[in-house]
This record gives C-alpha cells, structure tokens and sequence, in this order.
C-alpha cells in the first residue's frame, strides 16, 4: 500500500490477478484494457472501481508512461467512500475525473457496440458472397451450421438518457465546475464522485456482457472468417495477375490477419502475436535501448516462430499460397503499414519474379526448410555444434527422452523441421540481422537502409560473386580426397575437388553473411551451408570476402582436427598461429611491422582467426591487384595455402613480393602433375580407359 512508481509499459494488475487495491492515479496516466479494447484515465483518475474486491480482475492496467498511483486496500464496496473521503483536497480533481471516466467509458461502449453491429452485418454479406467466391478460386463450397446460432447484438442501456446527458454535460463544463462546484465542499465533490463511480460500475457490467457477445460470436464464426479471409487473399491474388501472368495491380491490405488465418496456430500465439505487432507498429521508440523497447522487440519473437512454423506446414499441400504468406516465408513481411507502401509492393514483385537457382545451391530459408522436411537433406548443428542425432542422444542421455523416442524421432519430419526451425532459422536470422541487440524477425521499414532492389541478394548475385572469387582464390572451394583404382594399377592418387556451398537467404534486412557449417557430418566432400540476409545493406563483396575468409579458416580446422594448430603438421592455422604467436621473435618484422600486428590483435580481441579474415580481405582485395597491403611472413602463408589463379600469378611473376612464391608454387605443382602424367600415360599405353577423376585432377592442378 502507498505510493508506486510505474515505468512506461508496466502492468499494475492485470486480468486473473486477484482484487485487493484500489488506486489513484497522481502523475502520468493509466491504460484500462480487455480484449483489446481500452481507456486511458488520467491524474485524478480510480482504478478498480469496476472490479468486485476478491474476485479476479477483469481489466488489464498498464501504464501508459512514467506514472504513479497510490494504492488503497480494497475491501469491500464501502471502503471507496472512505479512501475518496479521506482525500479532501484533492476531491475537486477526482470529482472532474471521474465524470471524464464516465464519459469515456460511455463513447468507447458506444462505439464498440457499432462495431459488433458491423461484425454481424459483415457476416451477412460474407455468407452471400461466399459460394460464388469460394467457387471462383478453385474451392469447394463448405457447410458453416455454427452460423446459425449468430444473434445480433443487443445494446445494453447503462444509463438513462438524462443521465447521459447529465454526464456529458458536466464534462464540458469541467473547468468552471471544478471551481465553483467541486471546490465549494469535499462533500459534493464526494457525491458526484460516488455517483460518477456507481455509473462506471453499470458501464462495466453492460462491457462484460457485450465482451462475452463477442467471444461467443468469434466462437461460432472463427472458421468461416478464417476461410473467408484466405479465400479473398487468393480471389485478390488473381485479380493482381493479368491474363498471361504479369503482374497488373498491388493493393495489399490486412496482411497480418490472412497470415495469422492461413497459419491456424494455437489460439494464444495467435492472438498474442496479432496484439504485439499492434503494439510494435504503434511504438515509434520500439528501436531505442529502454527495457521497455527491448521486452518489446524480444516479445515479437516469442511467437512469430510458431507461426512460421504452421503457415509453413500448411503451404507445402497447397498449390496457391497467398502472396501474402509467401512473402511473410520468404521476407519475413507481416503487415504492410510495418513494412511500408511501397516496400511492400517491391517485396511482392520480388517475390512473384523469384526464380531458383538452376544449380540449387542458393536457396530461400523457405526452400532449405522444404528439404529438411522431406528428408533431401540432414538438420542442420545447432548452437553447441551437435548435429541432429547427435542432439537426440543427448537428450536420451539427459533422459528427456527415451531410446524408442529417439529412434522415432530420427525419422520424424516434424522433429527435424521443429530443430531446423528453431537452430539454423532462429538463431541464423538473429546471426545475419548483425545487431543482436536490436533484433526483430518481422520486416519493418525502419531497418531498411538501402533501397530493397539494390539490397536483394539472388542467385545470380551469389554465383557471379562465386565466379569473381575462384578467379583469385581458385582453390577457395576445394576439399582433398583420394581416389583408387586397381584394376588399372591406380593404388592411390589425391584429388581435389571443388564443392559448392549451400548459401541460405535469411528473411530478415540484415548486415552480416556467416558460417553456420563447414561440412554436414562428418563426410569431408560435403557442401558447407553459409547464412546471408536476403536483403544485405552493407557492401556486398566486403561481406562475402569476410565469409570465404571465415570458411577457409575453419575448413583448415576441420580437415586437421586437433593438429589445427600443431605447426610440426603444416597448415593454414597452424602457420598461421605460430607466425602471430611468435611475432615479436620475428627477425623478419621490423618495428613498425610489429606494432601494426600488435594493433591488430588488441583490435580483435587477440582472435586468431578474425585477425587471419582481416588479412585475407586484404590478400583478395589489393594485393591481388599488385597494391601490397601484407607483411612478408603473412604473404607468404597466404599465398602457399590460398594461391591465386594461374592468371594473376603470371601478372604477378615480376612483382618482387610474389616472384618467389610464384616460382615455388609453380615448382610444387609440377611435382604434383608429373606422376599423374605419368598415370594417365600408362593406362593408355595398357589399353585401358583413363578415368574422368584423373583428367580434372590434372586440370585442376594446371590452374
């Protein structure tokens, strides 16, 4: 009891808690809410007036800004006299709130009414339509019988009509009343006051039993409103088509609803999710660092997940998907004032001119899914770098679950698409975002920093990037694997082959590409799986260098297992490690060498790998255009493990920082080709057929 301070957006009691207090509102103002709807009440103004004391509440408050009410026990219906009576001096402003409540709660009834009498009349004219609309779009007309038992609402009257008036009356002349009346005696400002009170308690009542008109009411209509929605949602799909496909018109309106309809996901997520994207579309400090804005944010991703999830499922056994949730799929779009007008309109041209990668290895969040579930593909690790069964034996060992569940989740395409879900989408979309701290899964107009066209990451995109990157580090790619053949006296030869990564296109406007796995299992000559925003607003080639140079590191860690960093088995991460671990020993640095390699790591937190990305950017970007940027030792490890292309090292063979290396490289390769020269000679001379694998592993050492 007392004074309580109230931050903006905190719950002083909310609808199940039980009724102990009333409060008085001194400072900022309180929002009265049930099912959505609500009333703010001001400084002056009671809370709990509507309430019985011991049952639960009804309403919901919150504050709507920094606020502060005193609170009062709250007994019995007695006990209001005694708090309003024991607050002579400010009676005067109780009394002109409460009549202001009065008022408030009568229009906001009133109109609430009207909208129930639009509800019904709605439903009517749905009922007339449907058949037809239903019948234009390719569907089968359906049996509704719940519509029968749909009355009309009727109005309660709270008040008579003179007392209406009375109240309204009062209200506009506040100001003159609180002087002259109000003021006069803290007995008749107590009077209106309790009376004010008994009318807002009738209020109350009339509320309630048109709240339970509308539960009822979405009770026996929820399924034919949500098929109507979907139908008009396909209908306006159809009608945005021209004859012959092209696109003609874009109006897309009540996104949220057709996305929320066509999901069907439990009813509390649902309408939870519906209620924080209200709320989030209205806050314009929703990106700020309060607590707040931030309990904000994290609340819009408590259920979208499970919403994705549904309207995911249900799509794959529906061959006209509504554009609509398609681009809340692939985009991550879920209301188009939150996205924008024309924003929206790009993201549905984009979506509708959406073609796959003819090479399938760039590929929308929505497509990856797609393979999951219909087991083209294993999960993806999750964040403690367990694949899929490995995770299953983990729980087993925890004893969540029990051996005949982990054998039956092994091949449950529900469990996979719930762990792809909830590892590689949710974790990967807040990865790619790029600013962890302000991450949100809905697409909103306030992240776009660049235009969207320009933004859109495709797979042509990907693939000229790819085409750019193997024409410096042709070997970016490429695993080593060995080859046996004895029928035609081939013991053991190692081939390197080049291996495509899967790049997934994340539905957010994000900044970041990354690594989510070097190799799926533990098979060497598997694609890695990469992680891009699909609409990136940072430098797209300074964002993929950084990923190659990501992959390279780890890739080298991966094929070395513990000896990753062991320098007596060379490798990339090994030499280099040894070469920044040892710097300040090197006789080939010079000072100032040294302290830019110092400044590196206090800039990377002495993170090896982040220091070696640094280099490599550096390595593709200016130093494979004869602009050196690299010291002597970083070159030269660089250059041994990522050589460039055949091409560059001729360009490069009078440059005196690559003659050298150049020289070195081309002799180690010339050791490499020579016994498979030989190879391919004396199975020919032998008559037998030369092997395919044999022929590119000499191209490729050509290169």
């Amino acid at each position: 009891m007392g004074l309580i301070a109230l931050a903006k957006n905190q719950v002083l009691h909310k609808c199940g808690d039980k009724v102990e207090t009333l409060e008085i509102v001194v400072k900022g103002s309180v929002c009265i809410a049930i099912e959505g709807e609500s009333v703010e009440v001001g400084i002056g103004g009671i809370l709990g007036v509507g309430e019985h004391p011991g049952d639960e509440y009804i309403y919901t408050y919150t504050a709507n800004e920094e606020s502060s009410v005193f609170s009062y026990p709250f007994g019995s219906i007695d006990d209001i006299y005694k708090i309003i009576s024991s607050n002579p001096k400010i009676s005067p402003i109780l009394a002109a709130q409460s009549v202001k409540t009065v008022v408030l709660c009568l229009d906001k009834l009133e109109n609430d009414f009207l909208q129930a009498v639009q509800d019904y009349e709605q439903l009517d004219t749905d009922k007339a339509e449907y058949p037809m609309l239903a019948v234009s779009v390719g569907l089968e007309v359906e049996d509704f019988p719940d519509l029968d038992n749909v009355k009309p609402p009727v109005q309660s009257q709270a008040l008579t009509d003179w007392q209406e008036k009375f109240y309204r009356t009062l209200a506009e002349n506040e100001e003159l009343l609180k002087k002259t009346c109000y003021a006069r005696s803290s007995d008749i400002a107590n009077g209106f006051i309790m009376n004010a009170l008994e009318a807002i308690s009738f209020i109350a009542a009339c509320r309630e039993k048109l709240t339970e008109y509308k539960k009822e009411f979405q009770k026996h209509v929820g399924k034919f409103r949500s098929t109507m929605q979907l139908i008009r949602a396909k209908s306006a799909d159809m009608k945005r088509n021209g004859a012959d496909g092209a696109i003609t018109d874009i109006d897309i309106q009540d996104a949220l609803n057709t996305i929320l309809e066509y999901a069907g996901a439990d009813e509390k997520a649902t309408e939870n999710f519906r209620r924080i994207i209200g709320e989030f579309k209205k806050t314009s400090s929703r990106y700020d660092t309060s607590d707040e804005s931030r309990a904000l944010r994290r609340s819009v991703a408590v259920d979208y997940y499970a919403i994705y999830t549904a309207a995911f499922l249900r799509s794959l056994s529906d061959p006209a998907v509504p554009s609509e949730v398609m681009m809340f799929l692939m985009f991550g779009f879920v209301d188009e004032e939150l996205a924008g007008l024309e924003n929206t309109r790009q993201l549905y041209a984009l979506m509708k001119t959406y073609k796959t990668d003819p090479n399938g290895y760039v590929i929308t969040a929505y497509e990856w899914l797609k393979k999951i579930y219909n087991m083209e593909l294993e999960p993806s690790r999750n964040e403690f770098d367990e694949d899929y069964f490995t995770a299953l034996r983990t729980l087993k060992t925890s004893g969540d679950i029990n051996e005949e569940q982990m054998e039956a989740m092994k091949n449950d395409r529900n469990e996979r698409l719930k762990f792809e879900i909830k590892n590689l989408l949710a974790l990967g979309n807040r990865m790619t975002y790029g600013r962890p701290s302000t991450f949100v899964p809905v697409f909103d107009a306030e992240n776009v920093t660049r235009p969207l066209d320009v933004a859109y990451v495709d797979a042509k995109k990907i693939n000229d990037f790819y085409d750019y990157i193997r024409s410096i580090d042709y070997s970016v790619f490429c695993r080593q694997g060995s080859y046996s053949n004895p029928d035609i006296g081939v013991t053991q030869v190692f081939i390197d082959e080049d291996v495509t990564p899967y790049m997934i296109l994340m539905p957010n406007v994000g900044s970041r590409a990354s690594l989510w796995q070097e190799i799926e299992g533990k098979k060497r000559n598997t694609p890695a799986r990469f992680i891009i925003s699909i609409f990136n607003t940072e430098t797209f080639e300074d964002v993929m260098i950084r990923l190659c140079g990501e992959f390279r590191w780890e890739m080298c860690k991966t094929e070395q297992g513990v000896h990753w960093n062991d320098v007596t088995d060379p490798s990339l991460t090994s030499m280099f490690c040894d070469y920044l671990q040892f710097y300040k020993k090197n006789h080939s640095l010079s000072t100032e060498m040294k302290e830019k390699i110092k400044t590196d790591l206090k800039k990377n937190s002495n993170n090896y790998k982040n220091v070696f990305v640094g280099e490599y950017m550096n390595y593709l970007k200016f130093e494979a255009n004869a602009s050196p940027r690299l010291n002597k030792i970083s070159r030269e490890i660089i250059f041994t493990y990522c050589p460039f292309s055949k091409e560059l090292r001729e360009k490069l063979m009078d440059n005196p920082q690559y003659g050298e290396l150049v020289k070195k490289h081309v002799s180690h390769h010339n050791g490499l080709m020579r016994p498979i020269a030989n190879m391919i000679r004396k199975i020919k001379t032998e008559g037998n057929e030369v092997p395919q694998i044999l022929y590119d592993q000499y191209e490729f050492l050509q290169k």
